[in-house]
C-alpha cells in the first residue's frame, strides 16, 4: 500500500520543492548562465521556470484524459506566477493546452543550464532539478489519496524527453529486475526521505497501459515507499561532500584565480569608463578657452597621435618612436601655463603618463651657484615631475650666459640626460618668446632632437580680452553696463604698441577686471542699503582712469 498524505502536507511537499527549483534558478542567474537566454528570450529565469512547470503539470492532466477542481487549483497556485494565465473556471482551454504541450516537448533550456554548470563546476544539479519537477507531478497526483495508475507511464515518457539532460547519481539507481529500476527523490515528510520505483523509463503508450491488468498495474506502475533512516543518510552525504571537496581543492583554486580575473577585467573596465568622462571633460575645457584656435588644433593632433598609439599597441602593432616635448612661443599671458596644466592631465587619462601632475619652474629652480649643485637641483626638480609635466617658463635664459661662468649649460645638459631617462613617462614643455626660443635650442643638440612639437600663442584680440573679461565678472555675479564694456574695449583697441607689449594679454585683462572690483566697492558704499541689482552691476565711474589701461 502506498502512504497516504493530507492535501495540505501536498502542498507543503510541493512547494518546499519548487522553492528549490527557485534557488537552482538563483543560482545559475547570479553565476552568468541565463545572461545569453535572457536576451534570446526576453524573459526571466523565474518566467521560464513558471511556465514550465505549470506547462508539465497540464502535460500530466492531458496524459490522464482528465482534470480535477484540486488539481486545476494545484497548477494555478504553486508557481509564483500564474503565466499560462489559467482562469477560475477549472477548465484548460485548448490553446493553454497547446502552449503548454510546446513547453514540454521543446528543449528543456533549464536543465540544459543545469547541465552545462554540472559538467563545469562537478555539480549534480540537473539531477536534483529534475528529482523536484518530479515530486511536484507526485504531489498533484496524490491530491484526495489518489494513486493514479498513468503516473508511472508519463513519469517514464517525461523522464525519456529530458534524460540527454540529468545526469543521474549512479549512486541513487539500482536494478530491481529486467523491467524495473530504483529512483531516489527528495519526497519528505518531516524525517522521512521517500523512494519511487518506476519502470526502466521506456516510452509507454497510453492506451497500454490503461489496457494492462491491475497485477502489472500494482507491481510495476504503482509508488512504492521506501523509510531509510535520516542518521544514516546523513552520513552517507557527510562522507560524499567531503570526497567531493577533496577532489574539487584544485578546482576551487581555479576558480578563485578565474573570479580574480573577473574582478581585475570589472574594475579595469570602469576604471576605463571612468577615464573616457574625464577626458571628455578636459577636452572640452580646452575647447572653452578664449581664441587658441591654432593651439586647440595642434594639441588635438598631439591627442589623435596618442589614441592611434594605444590602439596599436592593443592590436601589438609597432609604435614609431616619437617625441612628446613642446616648445610653447608667445608673450606673457597669452595661456601658455593653462594649456600645459591641461595637457598634463589629457596625457594621463590617455595612459601616457601615470600622475597628470604639472611641476612649474624657470631658472631659478634649476641653476644654482657653485660648480656641482645645478645637476643636483635639476635631477630634484625633474624627479618631482615624473609622470606628469614639467614646465620651464623662460627656458631661454638657461643658455644665455653660456661662454661665461654660467651654470646653464650644466642645467641643460643634465635635463637633456634625464629627459631621456625618463622618455617613457616624463613630457618636458619649454616656453619663452619666439626669437629667444629658437636660440635656446641651438645652445645643445641633444634639445633639437627632442623639442621638434612648437605651438605658438598668439596674442588676444581686443574681442578676445573683452570675451575673458565678461566671462570673469559673470563667474562672480557682476555685469557690465553697456557705457563700461565700450569705454574698456575702446581703452584697448587704442592701446599704443608699446604698451601692448607689456599688458599682458589675458594676465593683464584679469588685473584690470581686480581693480574694477575695487572701484566698484568703494561706490557702493556709499549706497544706503543698496539693491542686488546695484551689487552686481558695473557702472562707467568703476572703469574710469584706470591706471593699466
Amino acid at each position: 500500500m502506498y502512504q497516504t498524505y493530507s492535501n495540505s502536507k501536498l502542498y507543503d511537499i510541493a512547494r518546499d520543492n519548487y522553492q528549490k527549483l527557485t534557488r537552482y534558478c538563483v543560482e545559475l542567474d547570479l553565476e552568468g548562465y541565463w545572461d545569453n537566454p535572457k536576451v534570446i528570450l526576453n524573459q526571466s529565469i523565474q518566467e521560464v521556470l513558471d511556465r514550465y512547470v505549470q506547462a508539465i503539470l497540464i502535460s500530466l492532466t492531458i496524459y490522464n484524459g482528465h482534470i480535477t477542481e484540486d488539481e486545476y487549483s494545484f497548477i494555478q497556485t504553486i508557481p509564483k506566477n500564474n503565466l499560462l494565465l489559467l482562469t477560475n473556471n477549472a477548465n484548460v482551454d485548448d490553446d493553454t493546452k497547446k502552449q503548454a504541450m510546446k513547453l514540454v516537448n521543446s528543449p528543456p533550456i533549464l536543465l540544459q543550464l543545469c547541465g552545462l554548470r554540472d559538467s563545469e563546476k562537478k555539480l549534480n544539479t540537473a539531477s536534483s532539478f529534475f528529482e523536484c519537477l518530479l515530486n511536484i507531478l507526485l504531489a498533484m497526483t496524490y491530491l484526495n489519496n489518489n494513486n493514479d495508475v498513468f503516473i508511472s507511464a508519463y513519469v517514464q515518457e517525461f523522464y525519456r524527453k529530458v534524460s540527454a539532460f540529468v545526469q543521474t547519481d549512479q549512486s541513487k539507481i539500482k536494478k530491481v529486475d529486467d523491467n524495473h529500476r530504483y529512483y531516489s527523490v527528495d519526497f519528505y515528510d518531516d524525517q522521512m526521505l521517500h523512494s519511487v520505483e518506476i519502470n526502466d523509463f521506456q516510452s509507454v503508450d497510453k492506451k497500454d497501459v490503461s489496457d494492462q491488468n491491475e497485477d502489472f498495474q500494482q507491481q510495476s506502475r504503482k509508488f512504492k515507499i521506501n523509510v531509510p533512516r535520516i542518521e544514516e543518510l546523513k552520513k552517507e552525504e557527510e562522507a560524499l561532500r567531503l570526497e567531493k571537496e577533496n577532489e574539487d581543492n584544485d578546482d576551487k583554486e581555479q576558480e578563485l584565480k578565474e573570479q580574480e580575473l573577473k574582478e581585475q577585467a570589472i574594475k579595469e573596465q570602469i576604471e576605463e569608463e571612468k577615464r573616457k568622462k574625464n577626458l571628455e571633460a578636459l577636452l572640452e575645457e580646452l575647447k572653452s578657452l578664449t581664441g587658441l584656435g591654432n593651439v586647440k588644433t595642434e594639441i588635438n593632433s598631439l591627442i589623435n597621435l596618442l589614441k592611434v598609439r594605444k590602439l596599436r599597441e592593443s592590436y601589438n602593432m609597432p609604435i614609431m618612436d616619437m617625441s612628446y616635448h613642446m616648445v610653447f612661443t608667445g608673450n606673457p599671458g597669452t595661456g601658455k601655463t593653462t594649456v600645459a596644466r591641461l595637457v598634463a592631465k589629457i596625457y594621463k587619462e590617455l595612459g601616457f603618463l601615470s600622475e597628470g601632475t604639472l611641476i612649474e619652474t624657470d631658472r631659478a629652480g634649476l641653476v644654482a651657484g657653485f660648480v656641482g649643485q645645478t645637476a643636483i637641483k635639476v635631477k630634484e626638480i625633474v624627479e618631482k615631475a615624473i609622470g606628469g609635466v614639467l614646465f620651464i617658463d623662460e627656458a631661454y635664459t638657461l643658455s644665455s650666459g653660456i661662454g661665461t661662468n654660467d651654470f646653464g649649460s650644466e642645467a641643460i645638459d643634465t635635463l637633456v640626460k634625464l629627459m631621456e631617462d625618463h622618455r617613457d613617462n616624463l613630457v618636458v614643455i619649454v616656453a619663452g618668446y619666439k626669437e629667444e626660443m629658437q636660440e635656446f635650442l641651438k645652445a645643445n643638440t641633444g634639445l633639437i632632437s627632442r623639442f621638434n612639437k612648437f605651438i605658438e600663442f598668439e596674442d588676444y584680440s581686443t574681442e578676445e580680452l573683452m570675451e575673458i573679461l565678461t566671462n570673469s565678472a559673470a563667474k562672480n555675479s557682476m555685469i557690465l553696463s553697456d557705457e563700461a564694456y565700450e569705454k574698456i574695449k575702446d581703452n584697448l583697441s587704442n592701446m599704443p604698441e608699446e604698451r601692448k607689449k607689456t599688458f599682458g594679454n589675458a594676465r593683464g585683462i584679469r588685473n584690470v577686471f581686480e581693480k574694477i572690483v575695487v572701484n566698484q566697492a568703494n561706490r557702493i558704499v556709499t549706497i544706503e542699503s543698496p539693491s542686488i541689482n546695484e551689487i552686481e552691476r558695473i557702472e562707467l565711474l568703476d572703469v574710469m582712469n584706470l591706471p593699466s589701461l
